[in-house]
C-alpha cells in the first residue's frame, strides 16, 4: 500500500472512529435520562445487606410482612402463600381454601395483613377474606367492582386505583366491605395532564402508621398523601424537575399509549414518617458505572415534605430490583429469584402525629370538598378499560 493510501486509509478510519463515538454517545445520552440540575445525598448512614436468599423463581412478589415473617405470592399458584422469616432461614408454603369450587384467575393479588389476608382480582372481579389462623377464604363481594390496584387498610377496607364509570379516567378510592361492599372514588386527587389514565398512572401503597394513602406518579416528579376519608394531606415532590408527564397518547376510541414514554419513578414503599421511591433518573455528578450496576432508592419524610437521603440496591446477576417493601427497620427486596434484607438506620421510634392540621401547615387550604362519589361500579367498558390498563401498565 502505498503512504498515499495508507493516510487515506487512517483519514477515513479516523473520521469514521469519530463519527461512530458521537454517535454512541448521542444514542447513549437519550437513552439514559439524566438531570443535572438536583443532586442526591448519600452521606445519611447507609443501610446495609445483611441475608440473601435465592428463592428460586423471579416472580414472587410481596403480599405483606409482620413481626417477623415475610408473605410472598406467586401468580402461577395464587392459592398459595410462601413465608419467609426476616432472616431468611426458614421457608413454609401454606396452602389456602376457597369457598368456592374455581375462580377465574386473570391478576389475582395476596394482601396479608395479620390476622386477615385477601385475595383479589380486580379485573373479574372478586375479594375473598380470611383469617391467618386456618386460611380459609371467603368471598366479601357481592355486586361487581372493579379496580386497577389494591391495598389492604385494615379487615374490612381497601385502597384501590379503578377507572372511573362516571370519568372513564383513572381515580383513586376505597372499598368498605360492610354489609354490602361500596366503592368510594374521589375525583380530585389525581390531576390530569394528558388523558387522565397513563399519565396519571402511579404506585399505591398504604401506610398503616400513620393511615394515609400514598400515591407516588409514574411519569412525574410528584406524590400525593392523602387519608382514608380520601382528603388531600399533602402533595410532595420528588427531587428531579420533571413536572410534565411525558408520555404520547394515540387518537382512537379507546385511548391508548403510543411509543416508550419517559418513567421518572419505579416501584415504592411507605412504613413510618417515610417513603422510598426507586428513581429512574440520574442526578448530577452520578457514577455511570453504580448507576448500572445498581437500583436508586430516594428516602422522602413524608411528615415534614423533605428530601432525606438516597442508597444504592446492588443488581444480582444482572438483575435489578423489581420490588420492596419496609417493614420495622428492615428492607426487603426482590432482585431477579432473589430476596435480600437490608438493615435500614431510620428514627421510627416517635410515634406519628394523629393531628391533622400539624401533619401540613396549610391542611385547611388544601382539604377538598365533596371530593366523594358513591358508586356502584358495574359497566362492561369499565371492566375491560381496567383489564387492559393491568396489561399495559405491567401488573
Amino acid at each position: 500500500m502505498t503512504p498515499k493510501k495508507t493516510y487515506k486509509y487512517l483519514l477515513v478510519s479516523t473520521i469514521a472512529s469519530i463519527g461512530f463515538m458521537i454517535l454512541l454517545f448521542a444514542f447513549t445520552k437519550k437513552s439514559l435520562p439524566i438531570d443535572t440540575s438536583f443532586k442526591r445525598d448519600y452521606t445519611h448512614r447507609l443501610p446495609s445487606k445483611i441475608h440473601e436468599f435465592d428463592l428460586e423463581s423471579s416472580r414472587y412478589y410481596i403480599a405483606g410482612a409482620h413481626e417477623g415473617n415475610i408473605y410472598l405470592g406467586h401468580p402461577s399458584a395464587p392459592l398459595s402463600l410462601t413465608i419467609v422469616d426476616s432472616a431468611l432461614q426458614k421457608k413454609e408454603v401454606i396452602h389456602i381454601s376457597i369457598d368456592q369450587d374455581s375462580l377465574p384467575m386473570r391478576n389475582p393479588q395476596l394482601r396479608v395483613i395479620p390476622p386477615h389476608f385477601f385475595l383479589m382480582d380486580g379485573t373479574v372481579p372478586y375479594i375473598l377474606r380470611g383469617n391467618t389462623n386456618d386460611w380459609n377464604a371467603y368471598s366479601v363481594l357481592d355486586a361487581p367492582l372493579y379496580f386497577v390496584d389494591v391495598q389492604a387498610i385494615d379487615s374490612a377496607s381497601l385502597a384501590i386505583s379503578t377507572i372511573s364509570s362516571k370519568t372513564k379516567e383513572l381515580a383513586l378510592g376505597t372499598i368498605r366491605l360492610a354489609d354490602s361492599a361500596t366503592m368510594t372514588l374521589s375525583h380530585t386527587l389525581l390531576q390530569k395532564q394528558v388523558d387522565g389514565v397513563f399519565d396519571v398512572g402511579g404506585d399505591l401503597q398504604y401506610n398503616q402508621q400513620r393511615r394515609q394513602f400514598v400515591y407516588t406518579y409514574l411519569y412525574r416528579n410528584q406524590y400525593i398523601v392523602a387519608n382514608d376519608s380520601l382528603e388531600l394531606q399533602l402533595r410532595g415532590k420528588t427531587i428531579d424537575t420533571i413536572s410534565q408527564a411525558q408520555i404520547k397518547i394515540g387518537e382512537a376510541k379507546d385511548v391508548k399509549k403510543i411509543g416508550p414514554a419517559l418513567k421518572v419513578n419505579g416501584a415504592t414503599a411507605t412504613y413510618g414518617d417515610y417513603l422510598f421511591v426507586d428513581s429512574q433518573i440520574l442526578g448530577a455528578k452520578e457514577s455511570l458505572t453504580s448507576w448500572k450496576n445498581s437500583t436508586v432508592i430516594d428516602v422522602y419524610h413524608i411528615e415534614n415534605n423533605t428530601y432525606a437521603f438516597s442508597f444504592y440496591v446492588e443488581d444480582i446477576e444482572k438483575q435489578k430490583l423489581r420490588a420492596f417493601y419496609i417493614f420495622d427497620d428492615k428492607f426487603i427486596g426482590l432482585i431477579g429469584k432473589h430476596m435480600v434484607v437490608y438493615e435500614l438506620y431510620l428514627d421510627t421510634s416517635k410515634e406519628t402525629k394523629s393531628s391533622l392540621t400539624a401533619l401540613h401547615p396549610n391542611f385547611n387550604t388544601l382539604k377538598p370538598k365533596n371530593i366523594n362519589t358513591e358508586l356502584s361500579v358495574n359497566h362492561t367498558a369499565v371492566r375491560e378499560k381496567t383489564e387492559n390498563l393491568y396489561k399495559r401498565v405491567g401488573h
